[in-house]
């Protein structure tokens, strides 16, 4: 079970009853999607967990695709404008009744109010809904009476490999109409429950699904807010600031004495993301990133591993990809201790010849340290309680601060080799070396020389100074080194 840290204790938080979450059971069961959400909404309460299946449900109808634009009819309005000609027997069965398939607006509803449950509830009572990477051995857990037709489908979301694989496009499929000669169905409760069958796009059938559908942006939002805030309630004194429920997305390693590192899928979003023209999106893809890398600082993590797979992309993207993505880094220490390891690893990579995109990187199958007297801590384990002394100074050592020297040999030195998307990280690892050297308890003697006597201005119009798509970059340089001089 997951367990808090002493100096940040969950609220306590009670099962709802069964008559409350009968409330809304019922609406579910009888295809009442919007009253049952403003039910659930009603019952919402820091004081009451909200269930694991109904909280699943949610997303099921978050995430339901809405109707294709060509073809916008309401699901539930099939009953025929006039009387159809024939028999009864043949009335019956060419009229069906509804296919309980969410309407838009009980999407935009159920997204509404899960932002609102993780702003309410604990992100450990919420995270119980989510799938979770398993070792190939391990079985989901069976228990939920599934009565509903939306209670059936949204196991899906229960058996996803992770919780990224819900957002993908075409992974909630919809629920198809079926021709009045082909109706067939089963009484259950008094209703009709129809057939479904998944519903496919013949535009999209040969087309490359996106990693976040184009209706699944606010459940992203949803899943950020709730790894931010459990990154902030397990933050404590003298540990790696982390989600342990993002790591827990993370897939075990396949030993049980390997780290985790599996991280395309997160990858996969961040990127997506970053190429995004809509701001909001961009800022959701750094918010990502920026959670990826407290974990990836942890012990339990692979930061090798996950260096080699940013590297990788990196190596593939545009300059203006790159430069997007370079520019969402917050001004933390960790943050831009990271991206400069990244700057360098892309710029020695660059610099050797080497063409990383053409590498698949292999996991290091090595044994977690026991630091302390801390024994390497299990998957059911993961918690803001392991994330102490032992992982802190475990991180420390994953990422230092470089000297002066190589910083300047990575900017000057490129075997020969410039482009646009190296002189941006150039730029890149400028920028953010600088910014470690003013926020440094001691600062790099030969840092404070290169930049009062002039040398360093000299190697950015070096460096920069000779190609016509670059001369914006170096101006802007100049004028910073000018000010890193004078502080």
């Amino acid at each position: 079970m997951l367990s808090r840290s002493s100096s940040h204790q969950d609220p306590q938080e009670c099962e709802m009853t069964r008559n409350q979450r009968g409330l809304v059971e019922t609406c579910f069961e009888e295809g009442q999607y919007e009253s049952g959400i403003a039910v659930f909404e009603q019952l919402r309460s820091e004081n009451f967990k909200p269930p694991v299946s109904l909280v699943r449900q949610l997303f099921y109808i978050a995430l339901y695709p809405p109707p294709p634009s060509l073809d916008h009819v309401e699901e539930r309005d099939l009953n025929p404008a006039s009387p159809s000609k024939g028999s009864p027997a043949k009335q019956k069965h060419q009229a069906p009744k509804m296919t309980f398939a969410p309407s838009v607006n009980a999407s935009e509803a159920a997204q509404r109010l899960l932002l609102s449950f993780v702003r309410t509830n604990t992100p450990t009572s919420l995270f119980q809904a989510l799938p979770r990477p398993r070792r190939s051995n391990e079985l989901p857990f069976e228990g939920d009476d599934h009565d509903s037709v939306v209670a059936k489908e949204s196991l899906c979301i229960r058996d996803a490999k992770h919780c990224w694989a819900i957002l993908k496009e075409g992974f909630v499929p919809r629920i198809k109409n079926p021709q009045p000669s082909l109706l067939s169905g089963k009484k259950k409760r008094g209703k009709l429950i129809a057939d479904t069958e998944e519903y496919v796009e013949e535009n999209r059938s040969n087309s490359v699904l996106a990693p976040v559908a184009e209706y699944a942006w606010l459940v992203l939002q949803w899943l950020i807010e709730l790894f931010q805030r459990d990154e902030s309630l397990a933050f404590g004194d003298g540990s790696v600031k982390h989600s342990p429920l993002l790591l827990l997305q993370i897939p075990p390693p396949r030993s049980s004495t390997g780290l985790r590192w599996e991280a395309d899928a997160p990858l996969d979003i961040v990127f997506y993301c970053v190429s995004q023209g809509q701001p909001q999106r961009r800022q959701l893809g750094f918010d990502l990133m920026a959670l990826l890398i407290g974990i990836c600082l942890t012990a339990e993590f692979d930061f090798n591993m996950f260096l080699e797979q940013v590297t990788s992309r990196l190596h593939s993207a545009s300059p203006e990809i790159i430069q997007t993505f370079m520019s969402g880094f917050r001004l933390s220490h960790s943050a831009q201790l990271f991206k400069l390891a990244l700057c360098r690893k892309f710029l020695s990579d660059e610099s050797g010849g080497r063409n990383p995109s053409s590498r698949r990187p292999k996991p290091q199958a090595r044994a977690v340290r026991a630091a302390r007297g801390i024994a390497p801590v299990r998957e059911e384990n993961l918690s803001s309680s392991s994330a102490n002394d032992s992982s802190a100074s475990f991180s420390a050592s994953k990422i230092s601060t470089p000297s002066t020297g190589d910083i300047v040999h990575l900017l000057t030195g490129s075997n020969g080799r410039t482009s646009p998307a190296i002189l941006t990280v150039k730029k890149e690892l400028l920028i953010s070396y600088a910014y470690l050297q003013q926020i440094a308890e001691r600062r790099d003697v030969e840092w404070q020389q290169i930049t009062t006597d002039g040398r360093l201005e000299d190697q950015v119009n070096s460096v920069f100074g000779g190609e016509s798509y670059a001369q914006q970059d170096r101006d802007a340089l100049i004028s910073l080194v000018r000010v890193w001089a004078m502080n």
